[in-house]
């Protein structure tokens, strides 16, 4: 059986990522809720970002997270702060909830390939950047799936700051 969409056999799904509006309100929801303790809150995270581009053209979106965990799987808030990005589209289209499932890939070439396919077999890039080594790309996979799909690559270094999150060292 042929797929339309390459498997991801080095990636892992690493994160649910939920647009908000108010990252307090929101994080005080998934931890009284969901008993999600701790979260780091990353103001203006996008400043740090580079090679940004929304929908194939340059752009300039700034966005702020708060980051948490329910056992392994990390939960991403983020609230759109300004610039043109997908999450300012989701919250106008459809308000705060869930917006992607974040794929994390094993390798910085799994990651190039893998975003390539994607986009080959008709899911695009709808949102992409760089933090230093670290890549993510947004593939627009809202019609198949109801969310977007998040790839991302980070080398061994950019992860530990994940560990520490997780450990609750921040």
């Amino acid at each position: 059986m042929n797929s339309l969409i390459p498997p991801f056999p080095a990636g892992r799904i690493q994160q649910l990522g939920y647009v908000v509006e108010n990252l307090d309100d929101a994080v005080e929801k998934f931890s009284t809720t969901f008993g999600v303790s701790r979260f780091f809150v990353w103001e203006n995270l996008a400043a740090e970002v580079t090679e940004k581009k929304y929908r194939g053209q340059p752009a300039d979106f700034q966005f702020s997270c708060a980051f948490g965990y329910s056992g392994d799987m990390m939960i991403e808030l983020i609230r759109h702060d300004s610039g043109e990005s997908i999450f300012k589209d989701w919250l106008d289209e459809k308000g705060p909830g869930l917006h992607h499932v974040c794929f994390l890939m094993g390798s910085l070439e799994h990651f190039e390939e893998t975003v390539a396919g994607m986009s080959a077999h008709g899911h695009p890039v709808a949102m992409s950047g760089r933090s230093g080594d670290a890549r993510f790309s947004y593939a627009d996979t809202v019609d198949d799936f109801g969310v977007f799909t998040e790839l991302a690559y980070g080398p061994p270094e950019f992860l530990a700051a994940f560990d520490r999150i997780r450990s609750g060292d921040f």
